[in-house]
């Protein structure tokens, strides 16, 4: 691993160099010392003999204090290099790291106020929000990833993730660094409850600060996919919590528990106004880390596209029984005829549903188990005579209550299915004016591929 670290010869950016260091030799990389100098070519002063005099030495003797550094550090097998450079400090750190093909650049944290960090920000944050690659900040006292001995316990990382592709950074990095050091890794996915409650389509009386059952399993299964198996040795688990608070907040708090050695987590490219009005979580995690070292990854720039083709293996089949709706059911086995899958067959029986429905499960227009069954009947009558011969296995669901566009772009979520095959009634514009299209809704709101089957022999409406 090729490490840049900036360094201003405070105690800080010493802790920050020794971290750089034993991270280079436990990779069996190497590291640079960079030290920027103020440039001074715009200010009136710099055009004199005096000052060009001034600026000279001013870089001879950062050089001499460099190099010195650089003995220091040099440990053994480990290249430890130095360079001085001139300009706005984030401009030539980034720059130096674009030039040198940095895998990492290596930060000490802040060491001003909180409160003057809130109000003007801290070259770390700025580094964080304009780096193309990882940054790793070392807060003060922390005990930074080094060494790894034979034999010794693998290092503690915890890597937050939030469910947008801005993660994919933070595990591409743990996948590389797991390579070259053993790493005992939990993956943190706080969730808000009612986003969550809400997405699912959840019912009824809800824990809303426990773990949710339903909301970790399958935020379990949407992780374990994002994830996949990571390479090089250590232990890998999944830590799902609801939060209410600030996530920065609770992500500090999570790996001061667990004892963790490195934090790792993406990045967000917030702009202008949306920026000031949501503060990316990577930035607060930066400004108040301490104690506990944090790699900040930015999504992989260029990341190339997925070699294979999406695969479809389940898909959703949602009918409320009609002509129209039944006979679209059987292009959704038409999709898995040729290998196999799952097709989830369901029906939603429209009910009010006061809100939130989370707090709620009110008797009103509940089915009875006698209806459920008829309702459960009727949709196994539908599955097709060569389905099993196929190999495609029907599993049949009745949703009870909601409006059957959210419901079934809710059950989709909890099913994971991928793709949705559902019938259009053919009304007119002026009665989806009115009473709205059910396939409409589910193509707008939800985030699956959607099949509509228009309606036999449709008119014009």
């Amino acid at each position: 691993m090729k490490i840049l670290c900036a360094t201003d010869f405070s105690e800080r950016a010493r802790a920050a160099a020794r971290a750089a260091v034993d991270l280079a030799r436990a990779t069996a990389g190497s590291l640079e010392l960079l030290h920027v100098v103020p440039s001074r070519a715009e200010d009136v002063l710099a055009e004199s003999t005096d000052a060009r005099v001034l600026d000279d030495e001013i870089r001879r003797n950062a050089a001499a204090r460099l190099e010195a550094e650089r003995r220091e550090l040099e440990p053994g097998q480990t290249t430890v290099t130095a360079a001085v450079g001139a300009g706005h400090f984030e401009s030539v750190l980034l720059a130096r790291a674009r030039a040198i093909g940095a895998d990492l650049i290596v930060l000490g944290a802040d060491g001003r106020p909180a409160l003057e960090k809130l109000v003007l920000g801290s070259a770390a944050e700025r580094v964080v929000r304009r780096a193309d690659r990882p940054v790793l900040i070392v807060p003060a006292g922390s005990a930074p990833p080094g060494p790894h001995p034979p034999g010794a316990a693998p290092l503690g990382v915890m890597v937050a993730l939030d469910g947008r592709t801005a993660s994919d950074g933070a595990v591409e990095f743990v996948r590389a660094l797991r390579v070259r050091v053993p790493l005992d890794v939990t993956f943190l996915r706080l969730y808000f409850p009612i986003e969550e409650y809400a997405r699912l389509g959840l019912i009824g009386p809800r824990d809303l600060f426990g773990p949710d059952p339903d909301v970790v399993a399958d935020l379990t299964r949407s992780l374990s996919a994002e994830i996949g198996v990571l390479p090089g040795a250590g232990q890998t688990s999944l830590a799902i919590e609801p939060t209410w608070g600030d996530p920065a907040g609770r992500i500090l708090e999570a790996a001061r528990q667990r004892g963790v050695g490195l934090i790792v987590m993406g990045t967000e490219s917030r702009r202008g106004l949306a920026r000031l009005a949501h503060p990316p979580v990577a930035r607060r995690v930066a400004r108040h880390a301490s104690g506990i070292p944090v790699v900040f990854a930015p999504h992989p720039a260029g990341a190339a596209a997925p070699a294979r083709l999406p695969g479809i293996f389940t898909v959703l089949a949602p009918t409320d029984l009609s002509p129209e709706g039944n006979a679209a059911v059987r292009h959704a086995y038409a999709l898995l005829a040729g290998h196999g899958g799952v097709v989830e067959l369901c029906h939603v029986h429209q009910r009010f549903l006061p809100m939130p429905a989370y707090a709620y499960d009110p008797p009103q227009g509940k089915l009875g188990d006698a209806d459920r069954a008829r309702l459960e009947a009727e949709l196994r009558a539908l599955v097709p005579a060569e389905a099993e011969r196929l190999g495609i296995t029907t599993h049949v669901t009745v949703i009870d209550g909601g409006k059957a566009g959210e419901a079934i772009v809710q059950a989709a979520e909890r099913m994971a299915v991928d793709a949705i095959v559902l019938g259009s009634h053919g009304h007119g514009r002026a009665h989806r004016s009115l009473m709205g299209s059910v396939s409409e809704r589910v193509v707008r709101h939800g985030h699956r591929p959607v099949l509509v089957v228009p309606r036999p022999n449709k008119e014009p409406g």
